[in-house]
């Protein structure tokens, strides 16, 4: 892979969506209704107050589930015991079938209790310090690495030995010295990688960063900061961003660790400890990051901006406007997309540019837009997540579907698949595939499993998941079909087209359609033609060249001799026009990118709208891509 996002890891990370603000309402007062309420002789006062303090990480209310299992009936026993799975994970006592009488429900909840008593806060530390670096770690590491090309066996077996016990701790240094000069010691290292990222038993258990913000032990914070820069994927690095951001208040006091790291040295501790100070520290948090709106590096600025924003505070939304006349390209993609998503179809309609003077145009447009429209919208809005920056990509050549992080490490992957030539993902980590020489539309899990099948007659070239919960299916030859999760057909529009290239629908419920003829035409809900206008010609005019955003705008790649993607208004009116090398499909993106999947060229690459690639992925021969 080839990244063209050098600030990525500092501006690109997944935001974390919590509860903003001051603590409970309660803030562990003991004479609070709340609290008074654990104590409460009936059951179900009880089970509600706990339950509303457990969800906001409060350890005295855990206790207090628990010993309900043996009280309640089974109906009422089931939203604790679903809590109490969702906290432990991979900890949860063994799922086994116990009878309801009187000794079952205490059989039950003995072994929660057990499960409670085990993870105090000391174990947890233990268990999440066995993961970091400790000082002098990263010397012991570059000796070992060294003894890798040792000329005797014996010395590299035991520098082998001695770097896999240390685990993922290793795993950074030993990912560079596979990029080595010495091929023995790069083998070796590759070894070593392959082995620890296979072994669960070298993975922190997830439980230990949900426990850690119930339980809250002193040192907490600064052991979870320590951790996040290896941790080992973004689910552990999201789980550990949620724990910083319930860490963030220790009796009523912001966390002397999180305002300590907001004067770290690495600007990706400082960043991370304000975001946790902003989501989880109230009014005192939030004003405690704000002198780095005015001091700290642009990239720091955006993730303190966009916190602020999503905690409902305008300040935010102010400063992410300023930071786009200072934002790299690259950068700039997260603001836009948060504003947009305020904006709606009430963005301004202008460029962002490149120089230094379309920068300031393109911020000067969104200010005005702010100074119009301020009082009136919705911060909540941002409740949606922004990109979680996951890129699937459908390669028909090799018969997959697989989805990538940022960095270009593949998720996952689906295989032996027959021409996938459309896929978009769906809540529960399903995915929806359109196999145009398969002839059907599959939902799977991310192993592949079919959980929903249905047979399409003409060749399925598009399909879209409806708000309604309906399928759109575009066919090459059989027309537009809509079909519930039961598979009937509740919608069909007969191809009177010469064949259709892809169709989509907007939200304002318009079937859009290429057609194989260069015709592009705009349906309504009974099928009836609104309007159509002609597209150039596709010089080759290949399959699901068609995208449609939700505003109703319209994409067409232009691949092979045009090399280009054109934007165009539900008129034909041509908004944009960009030069993209290649280009076999062109998907929308929420910042106002276009995301290419580009066959021949076996990449894909996102264009920011002044034009220029500002992220490429290398390999395979994709199709489509669709960025989440």
């Amino acid at each position: 892979m080839n990244r063209l996002l050098p600030c990525i890891t500092v501006c690109g990370l997944v935001l974390i969506v919590v509860r903003a603000g001051p603590a409970p309402a309660d803030d562990g007062n003991p004479s609070s209704p709340l609290r008074k309420a654990l104590k409460d002789p009936a059951p179900e006062a009880r089970l509600r107050a706990a339950l509303a303090l457990a969800k906001e990480n409060d350890a005295e209310s855990i206790p207090v589930l628990i010993d309900l299992l043996a009280e309640l009936p089974r109906e009422k026993r089931r939203t604790i015991e679903e809590f109490l799975r969702q906290l432990a994970g991979e900890w949860a006592p063994l799922d086994r079938t116990i009878g309801e009488d009187e000794i079952g429900r205490r059989i039950r909840r003995d072994a929660w209790a057990a499960w409670w008593r085990a993870t105090e806060g000391k174990a947890l530390l233990d268990s999440l310090r066995k993961h970091t670096p400790s000082t002098g770690t990263g010397e012991k590491v570059r000796g070992l690495i060294a003894r890798l090309d040792e000329d005797k066996f014996a010395l590299r077996e035991a520098a082998f030995t001695e770097l896999l016990a240390l685990g993922r701790i290793a795993l950074p240094q030993l990912q560079k010295a596979a990029k080595g000069e010495s091929r023995r010691a790069a083998r070796q290292a590759e070894m070593l990688i392959e082995r620890i990222e296979n072994d669960s038993a070298q993975r922190l258990p997830l439980a230990v960063l949900r426990l850690l913000a119930v339980r809250k032990p002193r040192d907490a914070a600064e052991s979870v900061l320590a951790y996040l820069p290896i941790a080992e994927d973004d689910t552990h690095s999201t789980e550990a961003r949620k724990c910083l951001a319930a860490l963030a208040l220790r009796d009523g006091e912001l966390e002397p660790a999180l305002l300590h790291a907001l004067a770290d040295a690495r600007l990706e501790t400082r960043a991370i400890a304000a975001e946790a100070l902003v989501q989880g520290g109230g009014a005192a948090g939030r004003e405690a990051v704000r002198k780095l709106l005015r001091t700290d590096k642009p990239a720091v600025r955006l993730r303190i901006a966009l916190a602020l924003a999503r905690s409902g505070t305008r300040d935010g939304v102010t400063a992410l406007i300023d930071l786009l006349a200072v934002l790299s390209d690259d950068e700039a993609g997260l603001a836009e997309e948060a504003l947009c998503q305020l904006a709606g179809d009430t963005a301004p309609d202008v460029l962002p540019g490149s120089d230094a003077t379309a920068r300031q145009k393109y911020r000067d447009a969104w200010a005005a837009w702010w100074k119009v429209n301020a009082g009136r919208v919705d911060l909540a809005r941002l409740s949606a997540p922004l990109s979680l920056g996951y890129t699937l990509i459908c390669d028909t050549n090799r018969n997959r579907v697989y989805e990538i992080d940022r960095y270009g490490k593949e998720r996952w992957a689906i295989e032996n698949l027959q021409y996938p030539i459309d896929a978009c993902t769906l809540p529960g980590n399903h995915v929806l595939i359109a196999e145009y020489r398969g002839a059907r539309v599959t939902e799977r899990d991310e192993k592949g499993k079919i959980v929903w099948e249905k047979q399409v007659d003409g060749r399925p070239v598009s399909v879209q998941r409806l708000s309604n919960g309906n399928l759109l299916i575009g066919t090459l030859h059989g027309g537009i079909l809509e079909v519930d999760r039961g598979g009937k057909e509740v919608g069909s529009f007969k191809d009177a087209l010469g064949g259709i290239m892809a169709a989509y629908r907007s939200r304002k419920g318009v079937t859009v359609c290429l057609s194989r003829t260069d015709q592009c035409v705009l349906l309504d809900a009974a099928g009836k033609q609104l309007k159509s206008f002609a597209v150039e010609r596709g010089l080759g005019g290949n399959i699901g060249r068609l995208d449609v955003r939700p505003d109703g705008h319209i994409l067409i790649a232009q691949g092979r001799r045009a090399n280009k993607v054109v934007e165009y208004d539900s008129d034909g009116k041509k908004l944009l026009e960009l030069t993209a090398s290649d280009a076999t499909t062109a998907t929308w993106m929420p910042n106002g990118h276009v995301l290419i999947a580009s066959q021949g060229g076996q990449r894909v690459y996102e264009l920011n709208r002044a034009g220029k690639i500002v992220w490429e992925h290398k390999g395979g021969s994709p199709y489509r891509a669709r960025r989440r």
